[in-house]
C-alpha cells in the first residue's frame, strides 16, 4: 500500500493546535506521506493575528467577528498565497489540508481534501469547490449541505481523535467511573489553547488552585509555549504536540475530568466518556458550537466561579453528576475518524491505480 501514497501530499497550517493535531492523527496512519507548512507573510499574520485573539477584551471580540466570515476575501487569499503553493504546482493528486483557509486557496486549483474534524460548522468552513471535507458527524455534515456544499463531497468519518488514545479509551472510561464512585481524590487535568488567551489562562490558575485546596489532584497541560507557561505553577510543558500527545495517552486512565477550551478537546468529553469544564469566553469560529453540542450532550458545564471549582467538582461528584456526564459520551459517536479517513484516500488511490 506504500505506493499508493506517492498521489497524497499534507499542507499543514500550524494555527493553533486543534487544526494541525487532526492533521497529525490523520497522518499517523498515513506514515510516508509528506507533508509541507503553509508559509509566506499572510500564513505569518494569521498565526500573529491568532495569538492575538486570545488577549481578551477588543481583540478577541475583533477576533471572532472576522472569523464569522461566509469565506477569505480577495485580498487575503493573495497574501495567503506563499511559495509553498508553487512548491506543489506540478502536483496532480489529492491535496490534504487541515483548515478551512488553505481549503478555499487551494481548492481552485487542486484536488483539495479538508479535514474538518470539529463538530461545528461556522460558515468559513463551507468550502464548495473541496474534492473532499471530512467531518465528524452527520450534523457537521448537515450544516455545510445548507451552506452549499455538495452532498457528494461530504463524508462522515466519526470523531478525529489522537490515535494514541484509542486503546486506552475503554480501560480508562471504567477506571473513572470507579474512582467517581470511591472517595479517592479527583484526578483533574487543565489544558491550555494553542493561543494562551489570557482569560483562560486566569481562569485555570484559580480552578486548579481551588481543586487542589479541597485534596484534589491536578495536571496542567500547557503545551510547548515555555514563556506563556510560566503564568500556571507546577504546570508541564512539552517540545513538541508529538511528545504532549505520548504524555497525555501515558496519564490518560488516570484522568477522571478535564477542564480545557470548547476547540478539539470537546471530541474527548463526546466520544470518550470524560466530563469536560469549558473555559470562557468562547474564541474562535469553531468554540460556542463546540461547546453547545457538548452541553446539550450532556458531557460539558462552562466553568464558572473559578475560585469555587473545587467544592463544585465535590458536590458534582457527590450528587451523581460526573458519573452521568461520563456515561453522556461513551459510546455515542464513533471515535476512530482519523483511521476511517486514512483508509478512504488510501483506497482512491488504489482504484485510480488500478
Amino acid at each position: 500500500m506504500a505506493d499508493n501514497k506517492r498521489d497524497i501530499i499534507a499542507i499543514g497550517s500550524e494555527i493553533g493546535r486543534g487544526h494541525p493535531q487532526y492533521l497529525d492523527s490523520v497522518l499517523y496512519y498515513l506514515k510516508d506521506v509528506p507533508r509541507f507548512s503553509a508559509s509566506g507573510l499572510g500564513w505569518s499574520l494569521g498565526r500573529f493575528f491568532y495569538r492575538m485573539g486570545g488577549k481578551g477584551g477588543f481583540f478577541t471580540c475583533f477576533y471572532n467577528l472576522s472569523r464569522a466570515r461566509r469565506r477569505p476575501g480577495k485580498l487575503e487569499l493573495f497574501l495567503l498565497k506563499g511559495g509553498f503553493v508553487r512548491r506543489i504546482a506540478d502536483h496532480k493528486g489529492v491535496v490534504l489540508v487541515d483548515h478551512p483557509l488553505l481549503a478555499h486557496l487551494l481548492s481552485p486549483q487542486f484536488q483539495v481534501a479538508y479535514l474538518h474534524g470539529e463538530i461545528a460548522a461556522p460558515p468559513i468552513a463551507a468550502v464548495v469547490n473541496a474534492w473532499r471535507i471530512f467531518v465528524p458527524i452527520e450534523k457537521t455534515a448537515k450544516c455545510l449541505l445548507k451552506a452549499g456544499v455538495r452532498q457528494e463531497a461530504l463524508l462522515v468519518t466519526g470523531l478525529v481523535i489522537e490515535p494514541e488514545l484509542i486503546p486506552v479509551a475503554e480501560t480508562s472510561f471504567l477506571s473513572r467511573l470507579k474512582r467517581f464512585q470511591s472517595k479517592e481524590p479527583l484526578n483533574v487535568a487543565f489544558f491550555t489553547s494553542g493561543a494562551y488567551p489570557k482569560p483562560h489562562l486566569k481562569a485555570i490558575a484559580l480552578a486548579a488552585s481551588s481543586a487542589r485546596q479541597v485534596g484534589h489532584n491536578v495536571i496542567i497541560f500547557a503545551g510547548v509555549d515555555r514563556r506563556r507557561a510560566r503564568f500556571l505553577p507546577q504546570a508541564l510543558t512539552f517540545n513538541s504536540r508529538q511528545e504532549e500527545n505520548q504524555k497525555t495517552s501515558e496519564l490518560f486512565s488516570q484522568i477522571d475530568l478535564f477542564v480545557a477550551a470548547a476547540h478539539e478537546r470537546t471530541n474527548w468529553a463526546v466520544g470518550l466518556g470524560l466530563p469536560m469544564f469549558a473555559l470562557l469566553p468562547h474564541i474562535g469560529p469553531f468554540a460556542k458550537e463546540n461547546f453547545e453540542f457538548a452541553l446539550n450532550q450532556g458531557v460539558c458545564l462552562p466553568l464558572t466561579r473559578a475560585e469555587e471549582f473545587g467544592s463544585t467538582l465535590s458536590a458534582l461528584r457527590q450528587n451523581g453528576k460526573l458519573r452521568e456526564m461520563a456515561y453522556a459520551g461513551w459510546q455515542k459517536h464513533p471515535i476512530t475518524g482519523a483511521q476511517v479517513i486514512a483508509n478512504f484516500l488510501l483506497s482512491c488511490e488504489a482504484t485510480q491505480e488500478g
